[in-house]
């Protein structure tokens, strides 16, 4: 007579504070990151508070350090780097863009500023030639 032992009930994983923080970040990050992609700066900077409080919650439980990778399940932690690699480069490249629309707006406000020229490296005068300002497009 063949006997079957009970079935071993598992009770689930417990909530984890470090889990929870890291998830909701990477969550935070990959929206920033989708609305960066589109070039919607409204809808990236308003994720801004939420991204500094997911920080801070992360940080308050890691104690500043990051998260070590055997805290938590390999998938997450290659999603975690992964947003934050991908935050870094499209940050880098929104503040380019944001910089060129600065110049672009700079030049159509006084193409040829009084003190806007250096002598170059013999000493001789660069060239005045203006430039027309480059095209801009802004999304609301």
């Amino acid at each position: 007579m063949i006997t079957k032992s009970p079935a071993k009930i598992v009770p689930p994983p417990e909530p984890s504070p470090l889990l929870d923080a890291v998830t909701t970040l990477t969550t935070v990050l990959e929206a920033e990151n989708k609305a960066l992609r589109q070039s919607d700066f409204g809808a990236s900077g308003a994720l801004a508070d939420a991204k500094r409080l997911a920080i801070v919650s992360l940080e308050s439980l890691t104690h500043h350090q990051p998260p070590s990778p055997r805290l938590m399940p390999e998938a997450l932690h290659r999603r975690l780097d992964s947003a934050i690699e991908q935050n870094r480069l499209l940050l880098r490249r929104s503040i380019d863009t944001q910089q060129r629309v600065i110049a672009t707006i700079l030049q159509a406000i006084d193409p040829e500023p009084l003190d806007g020229h250096y002598p170059g490296h013999n000493g001789a005068e660069s060239s005045h030639r203006n430039t027309a300002p480059v095209a801009l497009t802004l999304r609301a």
